[in-house]
C-alpha cells in the first residue's frame, strides 16, 4: 500500500512539472471563479437607502420671488428603495446618485405646503420602487422684524426670602424695548412681551438676573417656535434691595490743621440719630453705621459757638425713613484766641504771564484762630499769601484772584476767612 502511494505521488510530481498540466488547471480554475464572480455581480437585487436628503432649492424660485423663507423644519429625508443589479447597487458612492427633489411651484403665499417628493437615480439600470414618504411639509413665510415694548415678569420662587428690614424696589430692565425676528404669521400672534426672572434664593443685596424673553399671544394656548430675539446683549433685570437702619449723624471736616488734638472735633449734630433706607450691598456705610451730613472747612470756625445748617433735600443719594427738613451742626470754638497778623504775598513758584504784576504786596488783618498758647506764637513772620490760579483766567486790566494762607510753623491754629489779591495784566 505505501508504495502505491509512493507511486502516485511519484505521477503527480511527473504531471506538475509539465508545463501543458500547469497551464489546463489554471484555465480550468479561472473559469471556475470568473463564472462564480458573473453570476454574483448579475444578480438581481433590491437594497433600501436610509435618510436620503430631501432638496429643496429656494434661490431662485416662487417662494424666492416673493420674499419667501423656510420656517421650522428646514431638513428633511426619505428613506429610498431601489432595485438592480448587485454590483451597480453594491458600488460605494451609489447613494450618490441618488436625487430627492421637491417642486416650488405651488409656493406662492405664507403658509404650510405637503410637497412631493421626486426621487431619481442617474444609473441606468437601477429602478427607484419606493420612497418612504411621497411629501414634505414645509412653512413658508415671510421674515420680519419688529420691536415690542418689554414688561418685567418676577415670579417668587419656593426658595425665595426676603430677611426682616430688607424691602425690593421695582425691577429695572437693561433695556426697555425688544426686537423679535421671525415668520410674519408668528410675530403677528404676539400681543406683548416678558422679560421673566424667577427668584428661587433668599435676597440680602442688589442682584443682577438673565431674563427669560417670554411671549404673551393674543390667543391662548399658540406654540410660538421660530421666533428669536435680535437684541445683541441678552435682557437683565436688575432688583435693588435695600435695608432700613438707624444711622449716627455726622459732619466731615476740612483743611483741620496738622496738629490739631488728635481726638477730633468736638460738635453736636441735631438730630443725633437718622433712620435710613440704604442699598444692602453698601457694607461700608452699614458697618460704620455713620452717615456724614455735610461738609464744613476749618477757615469757616470762628472763636465763637458756630453754628451750620445744611438742608435734607440736597442729600438725594438716600432715602429718608424720617421727616427731616434741616440738620443743624453747632461747633463751641469760644476757648480758642484770636489773632490779626500782616503778611506778605509770595508768588515763588507761581507761573504769572510777563505782562502781569502783583499790586497787593500785605494783605492786613488776617485771623488766626486757635488755643491761645499757639496763636500767640505766631507773628507775621511766619505766614505768607500764595496767589491761586488754578481756573482762574487772568485779563488785561485789574484782576481779582484768591490767595492761599500758609503757616510756616507746624500748629494747631488755622486761618480763618478767605483772601484775594490784585494783580494786573498790560495789554
Amino acid at each position: 500500500m505505501e508504495e502505491k502511494k509512493r507511486n502516485n505521488g511519484t505521477v503527480f510530481s511527473r504531471l506538475i512539472e509539465k508545463n501543458w498540466f500547469v497551464f489546463v488547471l489554471s484555465l480550468l480554475i479561472a473559469i471556475v471563479l470568473w463564472c462564480g464572480i458573473s453570476m454574483f455581480k448579475t444578480t438581481e437585487i433590491t437594497k433600501t437607502f436610509q435618510n436620503v436628503k430631501v432638496r429643496i432649492n429656494v434661490e431662485g424660485s416662487l417662494p424666492d420671488n416673493n420674499d419667501l423663507q423656510i420656517f421650522g423644519t428646514k431638513d428633511y429625508y426619505v428613506d429610498v428603495t431601489v432595485e438592480g443589479k448587485s454590483y451597480l447597487i453594491n458600488a460605494e458612492d451609489f447613494v450618490n446618485n441618488l436625487d430627492a427633489t421637491v417642486s416650488l411651484a405651488a409656493v406662492n403665499a405664507p403658509g404650510t405646503y405637503s410637497l412631493p417628493v421626486t426621487v431619481n437615480c442617474d444609473v441606468a439600470g437601477v429602478e427607484v420602487v419606493n420612497v418612504s414618504s411621497n411629501a414634505v411639509s414645509v412653512y413658508f413665510d415671510q421674515p420680519v422684524e419688529r420691536e415690542f415694548l418689554l414688561t418685567e415678569d418676577v415670579v417668587e420662587g419656593e426658595e425665595y426670602s426676603l430677611p426682616e428690614g430688607y424691602t425690593r424696589e421695582n425691577p429695572v430692565l437693561s433695556s426697555e424695548t425688544v426686537i423679535l425676528e421671525g415668520p410674519s404669521l408668528e410675530i403677528n400672534k404676539i400681543a406683548d412681551v416678558l422679560a421673566h426672572v424667577e427668584l428661587n434664593k433668599a435676597l440680602t443685596g442688589t442682584e443682577t438676573f438673565q431674563a427669560e424673553i417670554q411671549y404673551i399671544c393674543v390667543t391662548p394656548n399658540v406654540q410660538i417656535s421660530d421666533v428669536h430675539v435680535k437684541n445683541d446683549e441678552p435682557v437683565t433685570v436688575t432688583i435693588k434691595v435695600n435695608i432700613t437702619s438707624s444711622f449716627k449723624t455726622s459732619a466731615t471736616f476740612t483743611n483741620i490743621p496738622k496738629a490739631y488734638r488728635k481726638d477730633g472735633v468736638e460738635y453736636t449734630v441735631d438730630p443725633e440719630f437718622l433712620n435710613l433706607t440704604v442699598p444692602a450691598n453698601d457694607s461700608q456705610l452699614i458697618g460704620t453705621k455713620e452717615i456724614s451730613i455735610g461738609t464744613i472747612d476749618f477757615s469757616q470756625l470762628d472763636n465763637a459757638y458756630n453754628t451750620f445748617r445744611f438742608s435734607a433735600e440736597e442729600m438725594t443719594q438716600y432715602v429718608f425713613a424720617d421727616d427731616v427738613k434741616n440738620f443743624t451742626v453747632v461747633v463751641d470754638m469760644r476757648e480758642m484766641s484770636k489773632r490779626w497778623l500782616q503778611i506778605g504775598v509770595n508768588t515763588d513758584g507761581v507761573k504769572l504771564p510777563e505782562n502781569a504784576e502783583v499790586l497787593t504786596q500785605t494783605i492786613t488783618s488776617v485771623q488766626v484762630i486757635g488755643p491761645a498758647e499757639s496763636v500767640n506764637g505766631i507773628d507775621n513772620s511766619e505766614a505768607y499769601a500764595v496767589p491761586v490760579l488754578d481756573n482762574v483766567e487772568l485779563k488785561p486790566g485789574v484782576n481779582t484772584v484768591p490767595v492761599k494762607i500758609v503757616l510756616r510753623t507746624l500748629t494747631d491754629s488755622w486761618v480763618r476767612g478767605e483772601y484775594t489779591v490784585e494783580i494786573r495784566v498790560s495789554e
